[in-house]
């Protein structure tokens, strides 16, 4: 399997090779991201797209639209109690160079959670699922974008 594999010209997407320079995503300035969940996740794809901490020229640059949606009408009790809900967060992915739009495309990633009777605990759940769909979300945009660098790299 291997061997066919090797033979079709095949090679997975985060295959780093020193001499290997077609996907270059540490040329990528990814635009601020407001509030707080913006920063995490501009925060995770740094690290995701520019691991080495690269100091280079940027030539693209990467805009992140996030929105969060919250139903919490789950799980109703017989006193109109919610006992469960669910977060949604949607970011749209702007990739340019020089002002021009390369890709333009959306994700989303979806999780439940449980509301307590205490609010603390509440609370902490909820940001707990928040940071977990944030790093799922800065990894399909990671990988989005390498993939749009593997597929394009003759255009670049």
């Amino acid at each position: 399997m291997v061997l066919f594999l090797a033979s079709c010209g095949w090679t997975p997407v985060y295959y780093s090779n020193s001499s290997d320079k077609s996907v270059q995503t540490e040329k990528i300035d990814i635009l601020p991201i407001p509030e707080e969940t913006g920063r995490f996740l501009k925060s995770k794809l740094e690290d995701l797209l520019n691991p080495e901490k690269e100091d280079v020229k940027k030539e693209y640059t990467l805009q992140i639209i996030l929105k969060e949606r919250i139903d919490s009408d789950q799980g109703i009790l017989g006193d109109n109690t919610a006992t469960r809900a669910t977060m949604r967060l949607d970011a749209q992915i702007i990739l340019r160079k020089n002002g021009k739009e390369l890709l333009n495309t959306n994700t989303f990633a979806v999780s439940s959670y449980n509301i307590l009777m205490l609010p603390y605990p509440t609370v902490t759940t909820e940001d707990t699922t928040r940071h977990r769909l944030l790093e799922a979300l800065a990894d399909q945009i990671a990988t989005r974008v390498t993939v749009y660098f593997k597929k394009h790299q003759d255009n670049q």
